[in-house]
């Protein structure tokens, strides 16, 4: 089983649970996860939750480009089926 594997199955639902709960109160978030996929190649899973207009921290945003400098716009999205399986889409 590959990292990126653990991280698919086991942490991702967590993450998804801990970004419903820093929404519902409105908690700023920066998390991010280092992994190898199974051709050995790094990778990174990236959150971030900068807050709202009333809750934000802007160091969150600085930390966010140090960890993944900014190159060009791109958006990820998972989508869960009701079978269980995930599709990741990126918009780039």
């Amino acid at each position: 089983m590959t990292k990126e594997n653990v991280y698919d199955e086991q942490i991702s639902p967590l993450v998804h649970k801990i970004i419903a709960i820093c929404k519902e109160y409105e908690i700023a978030l920066l998390l991010s996860a280092q992994l190898e996929d199974e051709d050995e190649r790094e990778l990174f899973r990236t959150t971030i939750l900068p807050g709202t207009d009333e809750v934000s921290c802007e160091k969150f945003v600085h930390a966010l480009n140090v960890i993944r400098p900014p190159s060009r716009p791109a958006m990820h999205m998972t989508t869960t089926h009701a079978d269980g399986s995930q599709t990741l889409t990126a918009i780039i």
